[in-house]
């Protein structure tokens, strides 16, 4: 019986090619979007899921309370691990991590390193690591001992074991290197390529034991079972023994959520989540649209293979028999198309990498999660498309089809129009959403941000190149094409915020505000192009603006939003008090607010304070044209300031590129399956102006004989699918407003939901709908009646 139903299979498909092609590449084309979805949705919920005890690591995570509002963080104190392992059963082990940059030596190599941390040596013991070289029980158990995964080996040492050999950091630490590992998988959210002992923080200086200073990663192994709500509670009260006057509470926080749940500020964000809800969504209304091509097609054929259907009926095959049948041919078609999208998907799979910033393999292929997810997917997608033409065929009453009686029925004709409807509806929705998403990328990335971005170079000062910078500051200065030099202890595109005590004449004593920081040299607002609203910027003619180190009294910039939480006006707020970070002074200057983060978060308040021996990063403003000289000679007036420490440099606007990397990314992908999502449907939609064109060729045969010209038959053969396709829009149309407006409420600064949107997607949709379908009917207004009047 199989056997028979595949062998009416094939020849059907032989013997109507046109029709066949257009559903199995359209089934095919469906699935492959399914596949590249399901690959990209299981490498995210897969993330971390290289480590072997992921179900019991927990990062430590905090909530603090500022004027009533929650702050997340995900960084802790430095001294809080050792305390939660001594003092709470349930955890088992306990390891800190902190990023820092740093410049490497070995020989006559010399490069900054980014990727670089300081780890406790049971990270080793914690999370999973394969190494090639060395013990990872003893790598990190000496105190100037360190470990490399394999690209930095093969960088600095080439074909040379390295185990045993002696790099320098900031040419001033010597280490030994104990251990080679693995890159790790492009799927784990804490990925470093040098760790040296977390210890040794404190000798550079990045360390303190406060309870209050949060800046540094913690990660707590918990034994099985372990009740996380008590585990969170054993913490906090910990800190209440150490900061009796803290309203903070700490949480732990699972691996296996760290990548899609994390979030950082105010608010609960849904992180990155909201992207495999998308993205499955988009899978199910690619599949469906071409699951609806597959019934449309079947269906509109019937009379075709209404004989057939008779025959078998009058020979004895019931119902369930025909229903079985039908059933066979459509999973039949999905496993050709679930190998036709195997193979597109083979093919494009490296572009897809691409343009996801994944490392997905074919061995894929090979996971029985994923191939249980083919299986069901070509199941689905076959049973989708063959109940309604197997119900609608295995109806059919033999006599009638044996006389020639049976006609398109209204119900099937009304059916197939929903069905039309229901398909541009969904690609309409997914036209709308990807104008939205990429409007709003495209808002954030040109949002006045407060100041100049553009020919804005910063220069990271690591180790001891800070003593050096006065030097580096005069020699910059004296390049041709440099405008202006400045520098400041943040990179400038991510200030951290921080309580620091901030006070002032009438501040409740009660209100605790969290106050981003920076603390900066003279000219920074003027090279970074930031407006002063109110008083002056720091001046060399004012002593009292510098706070040195041994100093507790100083000048400071702030910004609106200080001014506002301080209830003053621009001018009152000049001069006033402002003790901040341990320092007493007086605002010298109101800022007009700027970002200093992501502009998907909300401007908040900032101070900034005149102190260049704490400065981190030199900022270089540049003459448009000639960029390329100007940063020769740059690199130059650098190499004669500081010698023969690596010239490495960035600029701000690559900056906000990369902030923006990811949601560019996601745009990239949604504007992609949308494409493919209104092809599919497109397929769906000649093949029914196909059949149309081939039932109405008598009528139109007859109308033209009558005097119908080649423009009024071409708009007959259209309205009809003009007419679903403003049906589908106006149904769209409200759900879509509905849906983004609920996805831009995300966003601090979002854009307005412009009804612009709507009309384009609808012209758009119609001029698909007439392209498509405005070849077959001009086609047959065009044939020659007589041929017409002869058809059948």
């Amino acid at each position: 019986m199989l056997r028979n139903y595949i062998k009416i299979t094939l020849r059907n498909i032989f013997k109507h090619k046109g029709y066949s092609f257009i559903n199995i590449f359209g089934l095919a084309l469906g699935m492959a979007c399914c596949i590249f979805i399901l690959m990209w949705v299981q490498d995210e919920l897969n993330f971390d899921r290289y480590n072997e005890k992921v179900h019991n690591i927990y990062r430590v995570e905090e909530d603090q309370y500022y004027s009533g509002e929650i702050y997340h963080v995900t960084v802790t104190p430095y001294p809080c691990a050792p305390v939660f392992k001594e003092r709470i059963p349930e955890v088992v082990n306990t390891a800190r991590i902190n990023w820092i940059g740093v410049l490497l030596n070995y020989g006559d190599k010399s490069f900054y390193e980014t990727d670089v941390v300081g780890v406790d040596s049971t990270y080793l013991e914690m999370f999973t690591f394969e190494f090639l070289k060395g013990d990872n029980e003893k790598a990190l158990s000496q105190p100037y001992s360190i470990i490399i995964n394999n690209e930095i080996a093969e960088k600095y040492f080439g074909d040379e074991n390295p185990i045993g050999k002696t790099v320098t950091i900031n040419n001033q630490y010597d280490f030994t290197v104990t251990g080679v590992f693995k890159k790790l998988p492009h799927n784990v959210s804490y990925t470093f390529e040098i760790g040296f002992p977390f210890e040794f923080l404190k000798e550079i200086g990045s360390w303190s034991e406060s309870w209050g200073n949060n800046s540094i990663t913690t990660f707590v192994e918990l034994a099985p079972n372990s009740d996380r709500k008590a585990v969170d509670n054993k913490l906090t009260g910990l800190l209440r023994e150490y900061q009796p006057d803290s309203e903070t509470d700490y949480m732990v926080a699972p691996l296996t959520e760290m990548h899609l749940y994390s979030y950082f500020g105010y608010g609960h964000p849904v992180g990155d989540i909201q992207y495999v809800y998308i993205f499955s969504v988009i899978a199910v209304f690619i599949l469906l649209i071409a699951c609806i091509n597959f019934m449309n097609l079947a269906t509109a054929r019937s009379s075709k293979r209404a004989r057939e259907i008779g025959m078998r009926k009058v020979v004895g095959a019931v119902r369930t028999n025909l229903m079985k049948q039908f059933f066979g041919e459509s999973l039949l078609l999905a496993f050709i198309g679930l190998v036709l999208a195997v193979l597109i998907v083979i093919l494009l799979l490296d572009d897809f990498n691409e343009l996801t910033r994944k490392e997905i393999g074919l061995e894929i292929f090979s996971n029985w999660i994923f191939l249980t997810g083919l299986i069901g997917i070509t199941l689905i997608t076959g049973i989708i498309s063959g109940t309604y033409p197997a119900l609608f065929l295995s109806s059919f009453q033999p006599v009638k089809v044996l006389k020639g009686a049976l006609t398109s029925g209204v119900k099937s004709t009304a059916f197939r129009r929903v069905l039309v409807v229901i398909q541009f509806t969904l690609s309409v929705f997914l036209i709308i959403g990807t104008f939205v998403v990429f409007k709003q990328l495209m808002f954030m990335k040109e949002k006045d941000l407060g100041y100049n971005k553009e020919n804005l170079m910063y220069i990271s000062l690591r180790g001891s190149l800070r003593d050096n910078y006065q030097s580096i500051k005069a020699s910059l200065l004296r390049t041709p094409g440099v405008l202006g030099v400045s520098a400041s202890n943040h990179q400038p595109s991510l200030i951290g915020s921080n309580s620091g005590g901030a006070d002032w004449d009438g501040k409740d004593p009660d209100k605790t505000v969290l106050i981003g920081q920076n603390i900066v040299d003279y000219n920074f607002c003027k090279t970074m192009g930031i407006t002063i609203l109110e008083g002056r910027d720091f001046s060399e003619e004012f002593t009292a603006d510098m706070v040195s180190k041994n100093d507790t009294i100083g000048g400071f910039l702030v910004n609106e939003e200080v001014v506002k939480i301080m209830g003053l006006d621009y001018k009152s707020a000049v001069g006033a008090r402002f003790d901040f970070f341990g320092c007493t002074g007086k605002i010298v200057g109101v800022m007009k607010n700027f970002h200093y983060n992501t502009v998907k978060q909300k401007i908040e308040p900032l101070a900034m304070g005149l102190a260049p021996e704490f400065i981190r990063f030199v900022e270089v403003r540049i003459a448009a044209g000639n960029l390329m000289e100007t940063i020769g000679k740059i690199e130059k007036a650098w190499g004669s300031a500081v010698g023969n420490y690596p010239f490495e440099y960035h600029f701000l606007d690559e900056d906000f590129e990369r902030m923006y990397r990811r949601e560019t990314r996601m745009v990239g992908l949604l504007e992609y399956f949308s494409i493919m999502a209104v092809v599919i449907a497109c397929l769906g939609l000649f093949g029914l102006a196909l059949f149309s064109a081939e039932q109405r060729t008598k009528e139109i045969g007859i109308r033209k004989v009558l005097g119908a010209s080649i423009s009024k038959v071409i708009f007959i053969l259209c309205k009809e699918f003009v007419i679903l396709i403003m049906v589908a829009n106006i149904i769209a149309w409200p759900i879509a407003y509905l849906v983004m407006k609920g996805w831009l409420e995300e966003f601090a600064y979002r854009l307005d939901l412009s009804f612009l949107f709507f009309i384009l997607a609808g012209i758009l949709s119609l001029v698909i709908a007439l392209l498509t379908v405005s070849y077959q009917a001009i086609k047959v207004a065009v044939a020659n009646p007589v041929n017409s009047l002869r058809y059948e």
